[in-house]
């Protein structure tokens, strides 16, 4: 696992010049090595260790935007040959002709371009004209305007894994162990084995995503930040010999990466943020002699880690239009910095336009849609037609505006509310860095229009001395180079602000360029004092004395991340998660003297608030499962009422009319939108119900009483109010497990998902 890890952080040393920050001035190559091996796998060991704390759920689209495509993908019944709307099938499918499983996909995969009602009613008498080439191309941009909104690009490592956990499964059922005595030992070996991994399925299936995305997604993350830092460190701090108990500015990067709230709380997730954030991060890492190099020196133009990084923006652009915020800047800056020639100092000297020219668009612009190229085509195998997520994305979101169904926020929410949370400790530091940025950037300004001497001027007058001296300042590479990041960060947020929907998790993917210039401004803090305006150590003895101790800032950084990192990963959100194991624990015990079962789960919660069919793997075993519906067709419909809505305004009426009775009500059922305008039928009592313990209490007895169903258990949720401790024993209400006491001062009450189940169990 590390050993992977250490060999794409050894593709990114040629890219990352020094990377390794130690008091001397050079390292052998064998220490590099040593250092990129042990840094590798002590960050992939410690995002696996997160990934296995996380048991809460952040957002229903770390499983319907990956696992639950992945799974219908490995297990169920989509493949390219039946990818049309039209012949989606929602329910079993035999796989490997052995099991059967059941296959969930949500709007943003089956939205489907229809031809206008028009051209499919033209009679068969009128002449049809002939078909030119500028019709094939409208008729293909309309169809993928119209088309998905999501890419397979961004599932594929969780493909992956489902196809390796396919043929373990099935391993598992043919294996017959060797009888003969050589191999007793490797026999009960093998049937211990098979035993654990049909008992551990579900597990398997769940949270083995989480492991992969871990090692594959974060860790690397993690790893190019320390990189990139460690290149930008050697811009300035070469000549600056600091003591060997000083810590440098690539270990803070790195641990604020790593000591982040919200990396640990989001980036280890199936997010396609955070495939998108994985993207970025490499590809800053591949380009840091081009984005932070000197000046003077020419890069080479064919240099294979350029190309690279741009064909990752291509596949980042595939799955979320929005990641173009991050590379056109990137791209621009790039295209910039190739065509100005610079001496030593800084001095841009004459500007090659045509260098620039060849640099736009033939390595940004080029590879990066030999980038898009390859995420088309990856979807055109899995969809089975020619598709282009990222036009489906912009259509929906920003031509159509329907991102705001799901939420707005004002315009300036990422400012006052986003990047301050995600930051959480660092924002202090991130503001220091910003400011100290700005200030160096309105005296670059100040220099450039006064047309002030710089380095032609050899007097030794104070105020020409001066002059060279803020020059030599303003115009140093790790300034710049700092300068850049945040050139980065604030286009990234601002564009983003232009969107009504927002989130945290969009931010996801400057967040690891905050750290590294939050670990720079920590850096600045701990190692000395003589800084000037700009951050830069202007003394090569630092001043211990003057400089905030190590063990504050470390122990600060740590208390003030992990605890709610601990909350929010264990506690808050937890059950989604821990109802579909309960779930899976019980058909898996009730089935255990049967060959195979058919159970049937309905989520009477909010929208796509639970996971299905990824989290409810067992083998021989078919489960099928039923959500609410809240499809933006049914939310953009004015005139109808999306069955979430319609359940959380009268849980009982909604009960009456899906599983006993009839009754008039304007109400959207599963994918069947001609339903918003009739009433319904009745409906097939499932064998199991979930939902909030506010509803259950309003149909618990329509549910015990009509339905024959139990309720077997109650799953804490959230956290859902504190108040002062009551020392009366709590006997009076049959609630009283929703009470939690801490230290006998505070009461925590807990909002639960109530569990049902139908007896007996039909199969």
């Amino acid at each position: 696992m590390h050993v992977s890890l250490a060999s794409v952080a050894l593709l990114l040393v040629p890219a990352v010049d020094g990377f390794t920050t130690t008091t001397t001035p050079t390292s052998s190559s064998s220490d590099v090595v040593t250092r990129a091996q042990f840094t590798s796998a002590f960050v992939a060991l410690y995002r696996i260790a997160n990934a296995w704390m996380i048991r809460t759920q952040f957002d229903p689209d770390e499983y319907w935007q990956t696992l639950e495509p992945a799974y219908c993908l490995a297990f169920g019944s989509v493949t390219k040959e039946t990818s049309d709307a039209s012949s989606l099938d929602y329910g079993n499918t035999k796989v490997d002709g052995q099991h059967l499983y059941g296959c969930a996909l949500t709007w943003e995969w089956t939205r489907r371009w229809t031809p206008s009602s028009q051209s499919s009613a033209s009679s068969p008498s009128t002449p049809q004209k002939q078909t030119t080439i500028h019709d094939t191309i409208h008729s293909l941009i309309e169809q993928a305007m119209h088309g998905p909104v999501r890419s397979y690009v961004s599932i594929l490592p969780t493909y992956w894994y489902y196809l390796g956990c396919r043929y373990l499964f099935r391993w598992v059922e043919v294996f017959d162990a060797p009888t003969n005595n050589v191999g007793y030992y490797l026999s009960h070996f093998h049937a211990y084995l098979k035993h654990f991994v049909d008992r551990h399925a579900s597990y398997i299936i769940s949270k083995g995503p989480a492991f992969v995305n871990a090692v594959l997604v974060a860790a690397p993350t993690d790893l190019s930040v320390w990189l990139i830092a460690s290149h930008l460190s050697t811009l300035d701090h070469s000549h600056i010999q600091l003591p060997k108990h000083k810590l440098l500015w690539p270990f803070w990067a790195l641990f604020c990466s790593l000591a982040s709230w919200f990396h640990g709380y989001a980036l280890s997730r199936t997010y396609a943020n955070s495939f998108e954030t994985v993207c970025l991060l490499v590809g800053v890492a591949l380009l840091c002699p081009e984005l932070f190099g000197d000046p003077s020196v020419r890069q080479t133009f064919h240099r294979p880690q350029k190309k690279l990084a741009f064909v990752l923006g291509g596949l980042s652009a595939c799955v979320r239009f929005t990641t173009l915020a991050a590379w056109i800047p990137l791209g621009l800056i790039i295209s910039f910095r190739s065509g100005c020639l610079c001496n030593k100092e800084g001095n841009t000297q004459r500007v090659n336009y045509k260098s620039m020219i060849d640099t736009l668009s033939g390595i940004c612009a080029m590879y990066g849609a030999a980038g898009v190229v390859i995420g088309c085509i990856i979807d055109r195998y899995f969809y089975g037609f020619w598709a282009i997520p990222l036009l489906g994305n912009f259509h929906f979101n920003v031509v159509l505006g329907n991102g705001s169904l799901y939420g707005t926020h004002p315009a300036f929410w990422y400012i006052y509310a986003g990047l301050p949370a995600i930051c959480g400790a660092m924002l202090p530091f991130f503001i220091l860095e910003v400011m100290v940025l700005c200030r160096v950037s309105v005296l670059q300004l100040r220099m450039f229009f006064s047309r002030q001497p710089t380095s032609t001027n050899n007097s030794t007058t104070p105020a020409a001395v001066n002059i060279r001296q803020k020059h030599r300042d303003y115009t140093n590479p790790n300034t710049s180079g700092r300068m850049i990041l945040l050139w980065i960060i604030v286009p990234y947020t601002l564009l983003h602000s232009l969107s009504a929907h927002k989130e945290f998790r969009f931010l996801l993917p400057i967040l690891p360029l905050i750290c590294i210039l939050v670990g720079h401004a920590i850096f600045q803090l701990t190692n000395d004092t003589d800084a000037d305006v700009d951050g830069n150590n202007t003394s090569k003895e630092p001043d211990s004395t003057k400089s905030v101790p190590i063990h504050l800032v470390v122990v600060g950084m740590i208390l003030l991340n992990v605890p709610h990192l601990i909350y929010l990963s264990v506690i808050h959100q937890r059950g989604p998660i821990a109802l579909n194991q309960l779930l899976a624990s019980v058909i898996n015990e009730v089935s255990r003297d049967k060959t195979d079962g058919l159970y049937s789960v309905h989520y009477l919660m909010g929208c796509h608030s639970a996971p299905v069919y990824s989290h409810l793997h067992i083998p021989n075993i078919s489960v099928s499962a039923w959500h609410l519906d809240c499809s933006p067709e049914c939310r953009s419909d004015s005139e109808a009422v999306c069955e979430c809505d319609a359940f959380s305004a009268d849980p009982l009426s909604f009960i009456k009319t899906v599983y006993v009775g009839r009754r008039d009500i304007n109400v959207c059922i599963g994918d069947d939108l001609s339903s918003c305008s009739g009433g319904l039928g009745t409906t097939e009592t499932p064998t199991f119900v979930a939902l909030m313990q506010d509803d259950a209490s309003k149909i618990d007895n329509q549910l015990s009483s009509v339905l024959g169903m139990s309720h077997i258990a109650s799953i804490r949720h959230t956290v859902k109010y504190l108040s002062w401790h009551d020392r009366q024993p709590c006997t009076h209400s049959p609630r009283c497990h929703d009470v939690v006491s801490l230290f006998s001062l505070v009461d925590i009450h807990f909002d639960h998902i109530e569990v049902y189940q139908l007896f007996p169990i039909s199969n």
